[in-house]
């Protein structure tokens, strides 16, 4: 040895590593050695992996650690996430027992989130509110229906009961006949316009839906109802249509059975003397047909309620009518997918519809 402070007797040339049994090494490390030939003698360099070992000792620990702290977090975490999600979902079946068992005017409660569960739940109360809606427009209409059904039954019990005591012949029994006839009518109008409506609402009928054009629809009801109009003391006309046709996609027996029902009630309730007008044009991109009067009008109040089935504006039921008018009016539009709207006129009453066009 020439010069360093260790024997390096033994070591290859090159790289090399040897432990703490060198002699002249420092004991505890190990080393890393390189040798080479430099003028006729060998030269070797080492340094010491003590340092590098105790930075892989910290790693490793500090990975260790942080391992086991990221996955207590992550258990902690998740049990937290899980535990207020299964609070949300308790929440929902509970609105669902409560539902279940009559309680239709219990909601979920929202968290104002916006996430996942709050648009699903938000979805869901809208479904029960329309739900809490059906069921209690199925209360009001079996009411009705119990009143608007058993008012002409009695009469025609009566009628047929006077006949048969007071023994009627020749006129007498034709005309109690021609009453009870009347009232049997009335009963079959009523349940045949709800089958209507129910087959309506089923939307069986898109399937016979083509290209129409409402101004030849409303020229039809026009050229019908003109001289009806004109024998009962009011007016009817269309305006004149624009040059451009007005078409939708629909079933063009029913949108001529919406727009005579809106004209039926219109000649009902107005006086002698009242204007009625159709109408038919583009507004927005929109095709909208009217029908609008000078007449009494309905109150803003009742606009809503007038489209329930069996609701009538004569609340003591005294007048002629079913009350499904324009239940079935109502239930068209939506096959269609148009709106409805009410307007007051002051005087009178405008009913639009709006289509979108095909």
């Amino acid at each position: 040895r020439l010069a360093g402070n260790f024997t390096a007797a033994g070591l290859p040339d090159g790289f090399s590593m040897f432990d703490t049994e060198m002699p002249g090494v420092p004991p505890g490390a190990e080393y890393r050695a390189y040798s080479g030939p430099v003028g006729g003698n060998t030269l070797t360099v080492a340094f010491s992996l003590s340092e590098t070992e105790e930075l892989e000792r910290i790693v490793l620990m500090s990975f260790g650690w942080g391992t086991l702290i990221i996955t207590g977090l992550a258990v902690a975490g998740g049990a937290l996430l899980a535990s207020r999600v299964q609070r949300r979902l308790d929440g929902i079946a509970a609105t669902m027992v409560d539902v279940s068992h009559g309680r239709l005017d219990t909601r979920i409660p929202l968290t104002g989130k916006g996430d996942d569960i709050d648009i699903v739940s938000s979805q869901v109360n809208a479904a029960l509110d329309r739900l809490s809606a059906l069921v209690e427009g199925m209360k009001q209409v079996s009411a009705n229906i119990a009143h608007d059904l058993k008012t002409p039954l009695n009469r025609l019990q009566m009628i047929l009961d006077t006949a048969s005591e007071k023994n009627l012949s020749g006129q007498k029994v034709a005309r109690e006949l021609a009453e009870a006839h009347a009232e049997s009518l009335q009963i079959n109008e009523t349940f045949d316009a709800l089958l209507r409506i129910a087959q309506i609402e089923a939307g069986a009928r898109r399937a016979r839906f083509t290209d129409v054009d409402l101004g030849e629809v409303l020229q039809t009801i026009a050229e019908i109802y003109a001289d009806v109009a004109e024998d009962d003391g009011k007016s009817l006309s269309l305006a004149q249509p624009p040059e451009t046709t007005d078409r939708i996609h629909g079933d063009r027996e029913l949108l001529t059975q919406m727009f005579a029902n809106l004209v039926e009630n219109a000649l009902r309730h107005c006086p002698s003397g009242t204007t009625i007008k159709l109408s038919v044009g583009r507004q927005d991109e929109r095709v909208v047909a009217g029908v609008a009067d000078n007449g009494p009008g309905i109150p803003a109040d009742e606009h809503e309620k007038v489209f329930q089935r069996l609701y009538r504006l004569d609340h003591s039921r005294s007048t002629w009518g079913s009350g499904l008018g324009l239940s079935l009016v109502r239930a068209i539009a939506d096959l269609h997918g148009a709106s409805i709207t009410l307007e007051d006129c002051r005087p009178g009453l405008e009913v639009a519809v709006s289509f979108l066009p095909p």
